[in-house]
């Protein structure tokens, strides 16, 4: 299936000749189309499915300006953009273009499926993983070093909380204590907390 919204990325990859960010595109795109935040109740899958349907588009045009005109789309998370007289985005000379990353992501944004099927649960849990991924196991337990912890306490929320409440209070620049180590003790409590959001 056609995705609808190519016409108008067209549209705004035209008027952004630099490129332009997904956030920036969603935002042009919602001003367009009112429906793009009618797509569900759930914030996480709202987000989720508006994310899918641009990607679903960009990757179509992708594949149609380069086997048509033989225009290059860049798709990065950080710049959407089009790009003249360079080689398909996704083409290496020492890469298999099917393993490449860029091929398994528009692949997965190519299955209508893996819309449809997505729930709010499926949601949560990518987030849930995502967040657990952030910080490995060795930086975890380099945070509870950082506050006083043994690894038992790896996965006690409660535990974390008040030991860091309590060497906080005493590492505090307000009651005279060293900025450096509390900034220390912060950064080990948020990657500590990541893991249970």
């Amino acid at each position: 299936m056609r995705n609808p919204l190519i016409p108008d990325i067209l549209a705004i990859l035209k008027e952004h000749s630099q490129g332009i960010s997904e956030f920036d595109l969603l935002k042009a795109l919602k001003a367009r189309h009112a429906m793009l935040s009618q797509l569900a109740e759930d914030s996480n899958l709202l987000l989720f499915r508006q994310h899918f349907l641009i990607m679903n588009a960009l990757y179509q045009l992708q594949t149609s300006l380069w086997q048509e005109e033989q225009l290059a789309l860049e798709i990065s998370g950080t710049r959407i953009s089009l790009v003249y007289g360079k080689q398909h985005p996704s083409s290496s000379s020492n890469t298999n273009v099917s393993d490449s990353a860029d091929a398994k992501l528009a692949a997965y944004y190519s299955d209508w499926d893996e819309y449809v099927k997505t729930d709010k649960e499926d949601v949560e849990q990518l987030l849930q993983s995502f967040y657990q991924g952030i910080a490995s196991v060795d930086e975890r337990k380099d945070a509870l070093k950082v506050l006083a912890l043994h690894s038992d306490f790896m996965n006690d929320k409660d535990a974390i909380k008040r030991q860091y409440r309590k060497l906080a209070r005493d590492a505090h620049p307000d009651h005279g204590g060293d900025p450096e180590r509390f900034i220390s003790l912060r950064q080990a409590y948020e990657c500590l907390m990541h893991s249970f959001v």
